[in-house]
């Protein structure tokens, strides 16, 4: 047969793909058998082609691209021969019984850009080098059982758009490296026991951000001023730390910003007046040590779903405004200064599910 001629490459192409898929079966079937048989992978056998895997997605030569096995009861370990699936863009392991360390032998899948690891039972250290996964655009690893600190490395990684760490047992610091994440649009650190640490002010650099969790995470010291750099924020949680300071002032004229959490920390001075996130549906300041009045303005928060200002020093009447926010379902300000009487629109334009104004100055009149 001619080397040049179209039956030639035909023939030359198909046996490439077969040698890849042979290659395929080989891992995958050892992996399975790592992961203790699952019958959910039970169509995982070696009389098929894994691209007709329900789990399995593939190239075009037959390379398996994407494993997706989400709550599969899937345990064991992750061994380091899963590096011999050389083309993974995409490994989703979520919502199952994995155990050991973290799963260095993907370092040398060059491809992988998406790793779900959440929701399992991942021990020990972050690996010091973890930025050898230079591809990754979206890292889970939430809800595992990581001790220790994050590693500078993970700065590096400055094609992440989404890193979540959230409920692990993290008990060292968390780098300053972070703010290198030019590309990040969602961070979620919550539920961790960091060493007690400041947010750094280089964090202003994350301009793209949308969403940042931080729960319960041992924050101290004040909002940078540079998070008025977050022009994309729309979800913005910080409750449950030891933070002081006052509310930046810049914090309201976000404009994309939807959901604020500062509740249960020790902020203090009044609320912002300057209000342009207009877009705003849920913001709870509650038990925290605010004063001042609540702003007339607020009646321009005219999506808003949840007001909550409890536990606080606020003082003065609740705003005429805020009864005619067409959407309000949770407005509670008890346990705070307040006097006067209550709006007389309240309760008439939205369908209000939560409503507390008790232990206030006294009894308001209607």
């Amino acid at each position: 047969m001619d080397l040049w001629s179209p039956d030639y490459e035909i023939l030359s192409v198909y046996e490439d793909k077969k040698k890849n898929e042979m290659k395929s079966i080989t891992t995958l079937l050892n992996l399975k058998r790592e992961w203790g048989n699952p019958p959910l992978l039970n169509s995982w056998n070696s009389t098929s082609s894994p691209c007709n895997w329900p789990q399995i997605l593939c190239s075009g030569d037959n390379s398996v691209t994407r494993i997706i096995a989400k709550d599969y009861n899937i345990s064991g370990e992750i061994p380091g021969y899963i590096s011999d699936l050389k083309n993974l863009t995409a490994l989703v392991l979520a919502y199952n019984l994995i155990r050991g360390n973290f799963p260095t032998g993907l370092f040398n899948c060059s491809k992988l850009q998406y790793l779900d690891l959440s929701q399992n039972y991942f021990v020990g250290t972050l690996p010091v080098d973890i930025d050898r996964l230079r591809s990754l655009q979206y890292l889970d690893i939430s809800a595992n059982n990581f001790t220790g600190d994050v590693p500078p490395a993970i700065g590096n990684l400055t094609e992440l758009r989404s890193l979540y760490m959230y409920s692990n047992l993290f008990n060292g610091t968390f780098p300053v490296e972070i703010s290198n994440l030019v590309n990040l649009e969602n961070l979620g650190m919550a539920y961790n026991a960091f060493l007690s640490a400041a947010i750094p002010p280089e964090f202003g650099s994350l301009k793209n951000i949308k969403y940042i969790w931080w729960t319960r995470a041992n924050l101290i010291c004040e909002i940078p001023a540079s998070f008025a750099n977050f022009s994309s924020l729309e979800h913005l949680d910080l409750a449950a730390n030891d933070m002081h300071g006052e509310i930046p002032s810049e914090l309201f004229l976000l404009r994309n910003l939807s959901n604020v959490y500062l509740f249960k920390n020790w902020f203090s001075g009044p609320i912002p007046l300057q209000i342009e996130s207009l877009n705003m549906i849920e913001i709870d300041l509650a038990m925290n040590n605010l004063n001042g009045t609540i702003l007339e303005d607020f009646g321009e928060w005219t999506k808003l779903e949840l007001l909550n200002l409890f536990s606080n020093k606020l003082y003065g009447e609740i705003p005429q405004s805020i009864g005619l926010i067409p959407s309000l379902m949770n407005f509670q300000v008890f346990n705070n200064k307040l006097s006067g009487i209550l709006p007389p629109e309240i309760g008439l334009h939205s369908k209000l599910e939560a409503f507390e104004v008790s232990d206030n100055l006294g009894s308001f009149s209607c």
